[in-house]
C-alpha cells in the first residue's frame, strides 16, 4: 500500500522529485543525492528551474527523518535557483495550514498533482 518512491526526473524546466512511502534516514540521503545532482545540472548551466516536490503518501520512520529532509532541502542554494516550487501533499491539517499561511507568489501547496503541474507549466 505504501510504495516507496525516492526518484527525481525532469520535464522541460520542471524538476519532479518524489519522496513517498515509508521513508528512513538512508532513503532521505539517497533521495537527496539524486535530487541535488538533478538541480545542479541546471545550476551549472546558469538555468533556473521549477520544482514539484511530491510528498503525498510520505510516512517518516522517525521524527529525525522529517528533520533531515527539511535540513537538506532548505540548507543550501537549491531553492535559491527555483522559479517556482509546488508541494504535493496529503489532504489534511498540514496542507490546510500551509495553503492558508503561504505568502509567497511562487509557492503552491495542493493534494492535486494535475493542478500543480498546470500551475508550474503556466508560471513565469
Amino acid at each position: 500500500m505504501n510504495v516507496k518512491n525516492i526518484s527525481t526526473s525532469i520535464s522541460e524546466d520542471i524538476i519532479i522529485t518524489n519522496l513517498t512511502g515509508y521513508i528512513t534516514l538512508a532513503d532521505v540521503n539517497a533521495w537527496f543525492n539524486s535530487f541535488e545532482k538533478t538541480c545542479y545540472s541546471f545550476i551549472r548551466q546558469g538555468k533556473k528551474y521549477k520544482l514539484l516536490i511530491n510528498r503525498k503518501g510520505y510516512t517518516p520512520e522517525h521524527f529525525s527523518v522529517q528533520k533531515l529532509w527539511k535540513d537538506k532541502l532548505f540548507a543550501n542554494n537549491i531553492l535559491e535557483n527555483t522559479i517556482a516550487v509546488a508541494f504535493l501533499l496529503e489532504e489534511g491539517d498540514i496542507l490546510t495550514h500551509l495553503e492558508q499561511s503561504n505568502t509567497k507568489d511562487n509557492a503552491m501547496f495542493s493534494s492535486n498533482y494535475d493542478q500543480l503541474i498546470d500551475w508550474l507549466t503556466k508560471y513565469n
